[in-house]
C-alpha cells in the first residue's frame, strides 16, 4: 500500500520520461513511468501483480471493517499505480490473476468480469489505450528489441539443453557472447522470459523443478479455495496468493521476474503465503 501510494505521488510530482523504457515515436504523449521504491517500472508492476490479489482477498476474507478498509485502500492504490507503470506484460498478468481469482472464488461471475473489463477499456486514458495497442505493433522498438533476445535464448537452450550456461545472469551473458548467439542492437542483459532464463541458468532439471513446483503450489491452492468447509479467511488469502502467482507466471512470459532480488523475495513470499494457507486448511479440516 505504501509503495503504491508513493508511486501515485510520483505521478503527481512528475516523472522524467526515460527513452530506454518506451518508444516515444509511438507513445508521443505518454508521461514518465512510475517505479516507486524500485529501480524499474516493470519490477514495480511485477510486485503489484503478486500483491493486489492478496489485498482483494483481504477485503473479502476478513470480518474487521478496519482491515477491509486497509485491503480496499491497498487494492485501489495498487491498481492506480500499476496503470501508471505502463507495464504491458504486468497488465496482462493482472488480468490473468483476476480471471483466476474469480474462477476460484465464484466462477459464475466470470462472464460478468470479462464483460465489465471490456466495457471499461473505452474509458481508459488515451495514453494507456495507445500503450495497450503497441502490444500488437511490430514497429514498437521495445517489443521488437525482445525478438533477438528470445532468439538468442532459444539458441542458447538448444546449445546446452541439459546443463545450461551456469548460475547467474553474468554466466548467461558470457555464454551468449562466446557462442555468438545474440545479434540485437541493445546489450543482452537477460532473455526477458523467466522460463528461458531459468533454463539457461539452471539447465533442464532446474526449469522443470521451477515449473513443477509452481504448478503443484497452484494446484494445492486451487483445491484449498474450492473446499466447502475451509474457513473464509484461510480460503480467501490462499486464493489471492494463488491468483497472484498465476498472474506473475503469465507476466514471466515477457519478462524475467528475478532480475531484481526484491521482486524475487516477494515472489517467494507470495508462494509461502499460498503454501501456509494450504497447510492451515488441512489443520482446520
Amino acid at each position: 500500500g505504501l509503495t503504491s501510494a508513493y508511486g501515485v505521488l510520483q505521478r503527481i510530482q512528475g516523472v522524467e520520461v526515460n527513452r530506454s523504457y518506451v518508444d516515444l515515436s509511438l507513445n508521443t504523449d505518454m508521461p514518465g513511468r512510475v517505479y516507486s521504491v524500485f529501480d524499474n517500472p516493470n519490477a514495480f508492476a511485477e510486485v503489484l501483480v503478486l500483491l493486489i490479489p492478496i489485498a482483494v482477498a483481504l477485503i473479502l476474507g476478513v470480518r474487521s471493517r478496519w482491515w477491509k478498509l486497509v485491503g480496499l485502500g491497498a487494492a485501489l492504490l495498487g491498481c492506480m499505480a500499476i496503470l501508471m507503470t505502463y507495464s504491458r506484460a504486468s497488465w496482462i498478468g493482472l488480468a490473468a490473476a483476476a480471471l483466476v481469482f474469480v474462477f476460484l472464488w465464484k466462477r459464475k461471475l466470470l462472464p460478468a468480469l470479462i464483460v465489465l473489463g471490456l466495457a471499461c477499456i473505452p474509458f481508459l486514458p488515451s495514453t494507456i489505450l495507445t500503450r495497450i495497442l503497441t502490444i500488437f505493433n511490430p514497429n514498437d522498438s521495445s517489443t521488437s528489441s525482445r525478438l533477438p533476445l528470445y532468439e538468442a535464448a532459444v539458441k542458447g537452450v538448444m546449445t546446452s539443453p541439459v546443463t545450461g550456461a551456469g548460475l547467474g545472469a553474468d554466466a548467461v551473458r558470457q555464454f551468449i557472447k562466446e557462442y555468438g548467439l545474440y545479434h540485437g542492437e541493445a546489450p543482452f542483459t537477460h532473455s526477458h522470459n523467466i522460463y528461458l532464463q531459468l533454463w539457461l541458468e539452471h539447465g533442464l532439471l532446474g526449469v522443470a523443478a521451477f515449473v513443477a513446483g509452481c504448478w503443484n503450489a497452484l494446484k494445492q491452492g486451487a483445491k484449498t479455495a474450492l473446499l466447502p468447509d475451509c474457513p473464509a479467511q484461510i480460503r480467501m488469502i490462499t486464493l489471492g496468493a494463488a491468483a497472484g502467482l498465476a498472474g506473475s507466471l503469465v507476466c514471466g512470459l515477457a519478462d524475467y521476474l528475478f532480475t531484481y532480488p526484491r521482486v524475487m523475495l516477494i515472489f517467494w513470499f507470495s508462494v509461502s503465503i499460498l503454501l501456509a494457507g494450504v497447510r492451515l486448511s488441512k489443520r482446520a479440516a
